[in-house]
């Protein structure tokens, strides 16, 4: 290679790992990395450049990232010294991710790499969680990989460029890690986003920008716009977009290529994935580029056709309606065949290419067909398709039913068309347009469409399946805290006009809707963190499980237990109170109690009507103490059992006055019950059941035998 001549080969969306747990699939991004690293070694490139996505998951499982530091040790180490100087401040480029690294990989003196790998990262395997760290940052750390174009300040981008140098040629590399579409599209339309140039001889740099969003248009802002890049790039390589279009493209506008490497590796069933996949090796010498495509060998072959079965079978043709099913199937079997067959005459010839091809017809039965069943299908040439499963699929026309006031149907499927049920396409942003395309945007209640679209973005990319929980915690404080600086009545009412009013207020104050504000940096901050292991729904449920069934560990045990009694109390009619206690308790936060206590208080000065207490069914025999503490006042609930009758004493004071004790005392006769209910000084509310035994107030009716 000439010494004043970049080699550089290029390549994005390796997705590592991607359905590893597959038997059929697993190996299949592994396969063709290790090509794509092969042909880097045998064409004696200075480096790889790769646009984002190395990882298919944020967090890599431990047999993932043992076969990638595999691949690495065994192509990137070497004796063979690279010709590349890096003169830009290296600790900018490539410190972000500890302070240990400090300089490009090759010029570190501990390790000997003889083929560089410079990479940004992806939305697959974009920085999270305490010390915002990546998972290609696992393998830029002992020094396999240069990670570079990493913000740490996302309210102001400003893009430090790699320079490099060879010979007499210069280098401007720029990178920019992906983040939310929406927030990089708001600061290009702000001018926050800054590009520094080289001082000197700024005209002698060759300027490539590498970045990794969504270059087709989704929504007005889901995207970047390529007349949003400056115009003094040469050539911007762009990640992201899975469709093979490595080939440059002149923009006119702009006055610089694009080149869209594609993903090496089909991870969804569609047309654009089908296509063949590429790498490409660019000659940079001066001011001028040279680009060689090279088809990749060991890709699994794939292969996608849109068919309609009502214009080929239908009443006239066939008239009977078994044999028209029976036709339609065996026409389809027949054109899986012919698939077969074309998959084995364009076999590449590479030993590690996969034998079975992907399969997928996407047909259109105008609703007749649809009862064919997917898998038995799929079982004559599970030993021939790797995705027998998966081989038909029926597209849906859009449903128009009524809403009945629940979800409104027409304007999902506007949304949701034909053409991008099988694409890439992201739920959150579904859920933020459904929710703010009609006039009355308060359908949540207390939660809000950006924040619901943040904690959905949450767990489909990132498996936080706490992450909606979290999202509704923080949106119930934020009222909560919002609700008691405000003086109104406590009633629901009330509360629902606050909460409107709240949400008027704070439009007006931010008629844009700017969802870069405190309230949703804070809650990505809380999404961010990692939950500590007592904080899940399942563990929370048994701790209050745990409670109800042992209610008497701190009171004092009888002196012995009559037959058919356990510990601290009879059975009877303590396991069905036991279920709807804890049925209830599990429905609710445990952090998110303070509302309810908020809600449920009211002012000293009103009778102490607003109380309620759930009594369980009465246990015979032995005696048992339970006190119940309300949130609102100083109310003690105790239960005393002794054989069939039931006693309960409630005292109930307040700052202001004492209940005399005629009012807080019931027993289990109907006239004193009859009484409390007149005095209106205290409200019972029982358990909803149908037994009697789980009311002790109930007069009990038993059959002679």
């Amino acid at each position: 290679m000439d010494e004043d001549t970049f080699s550089i080969l290029v390549a994005s969306d390796i997705h590592l790992g991607y359905a590893e747990k597959s038997p059929e699939l697993g190996k299949d991004s592994f396969v063709t990395f290790e090509e794509i690293l092969m042909i880097a070694r045998d064409r004696n490139v200075d480096f790889v450049l790769l646009g984002g996505d190395l990882f298919h998951e944020n967090r890599p499982s431990r047999k993932t990232l043992h076969s990638t530091l595999e691949l690495f040790k065994k192509y990137c180490l070497g004796d063979r010294p690279c010709e590349v100087e890096i003169v830009s401040d290296q600790a900018v480029n490539f410190g972000h991710t500890s302070t240990t690294v400090t300089e490009v990989n090759y010029q570190n003196q501990n390790i000997n790499i003889s083929m560089p790998v410079f990479s940004i990262h992806g939305n697959h395997d974009d920085p999270s969680g305490t010390g915002e760290l990546s998972a290609i940052d696992l393998l830029s750390v002992p020094g396999f990989l240069n990670h570079f174009g990493k913000q740490t300040n996302l309210e102001k981008i400003t893009v430090s460029p790699v320079l490099m140098k060879k010979g007499n040629t210069k280098l401007a590399l720029y990178g920019l890690g992906s983040m939310q579409d929406e927030r990089l599209h708001r600061l290009f339309l702000r001018q926050q986003v800054t590009m520094l140039r080289p001082e000197e001889g700024l005209e002698d740099w060759f300027n490539v920008m590498v970045l990794h969003q969504n270059r087709t248009k989704h929504s007005r802002t889901n995207y970047i716009p390529e007349t949003f890049l400056d115009e003094f790039l040469d050539l911007v390589i762009w990640g992201h977009e899975h469709e093979c279009l490595i080939e440059p493209e002149f923009n006119n506008a702009r006055n610089f290529f694009v080149m869209q490497p594609g993903s090496p590796v089909a991870t969804s069933l569609c047309a654009a994935e089908s296509k063949q996949k590429k790498v490409a090796i660019l000659e940079i010498r001066g001011r001028n580029m040279k680009t060689e495509i090279i088809p990749l060998q060991t890709v699994r072959q794939m292969f996608v056709e849109n068919i309609s079965l009502t214009e080929r079978f239908n009443i006239k043709t066939h008239p009977l309606h078994d044999k028209r099913h029976a036709a339609a199937k065996a026409y389809l079997e027949e054109l899986v065949e012919q698939l077969i067959s074309r998959a084995n005459s364009e076999r590449s010839g590479h030993r590690k290419q996969p034998e079975k091809p992907l399969i997928r017809l996407r047909i259109d039965g105008g609703g007749e067909f649809n009862i064919m069943n997917a898998y038995r299908f799929g079982a004559t040439f599970s030993d021939r398709v790797a995705n027998p499963e998966k081989i038909i699929h029926f597209l849906k026309k859009s449903a128009k039913r009524e809403t009945h006031g629940k979800v409104d149907l027409k304007d999902m499927d506007k949304m949701i068309s034909r053409e991008v049920v099988e694409k890439e396409i992201r739920v959150e942003d579904f859920v933020h347009e459904y929710f703010n395309m009609k006039e009355d945007k308060d359908k949540l209640g207390l939660l809000k469409p950006k924040s619901l679209s943040l904690a959905i973005s949450e767990l489909v990319h990132k498996q936080e399946r706490d992450a909606i929980f979290r999202s509704c915690e923080f949106e119930v404080e934020k009222t909560l805290k919002n609700l008691t600086l405000r003086d109104f009545d406590l009633n629901v009412d009330s509360v629902k006009c606050e909460i409107v009013k709240m949400r008027q207020e704070a439009h007006a104050n931010n008629p844009s809707e700017d969802d870069d504000n405190e309230e949703l940096k804070e809650l990505r901050e809380i999404l961010s963190r990692k939950q500590p292991r007592d904080a899940t729904h399942d563990e929370i449920s048994n701790i209050v499980e745990e409670d109800l069934e042992a209610p008497s560990a701190r009171a004092k045990r009888g002196r012995g237990r009559g037959r058919g009694s356990t510990r601290g109390g009879s059975t009877r009619g303590r396991k069905t109170a036991t279920k709807t206690a804890a049925a209830n308790k599990s429905t609710s936060s445990v952090r998110s109690k303070d509302l309810t206590s908020y809600f449920s208080q009211k002012p000293a000065s009103q009778s102490i009507s607003s109380s309620a207490v759930t009594v369980p069914a009465a246990p015979p025999a032995t005696k048992r103490t339970t006190t119940v503490k309300t949130s609102t006042r100083k109310t003690a609930a105790k239960k005393t059992t002794t054989g069939s009758q039931s006693k309960f004493e409630i005292s109930d004071t307040s700052d202001e006055d004492e209940v005399p004790e005629s009012q807080v005392t019931v027993t289990s006769q109907s006239q004193n019950t009859r009484s409390c209910r007149a005095n209106r000084k205290q409200t019972f509310k029982f358990s909803s059941s149908s037994s009697d035994d789980e009311n002790p107030f109930a007069t009990r009716k038993r059959k002679k035998l």
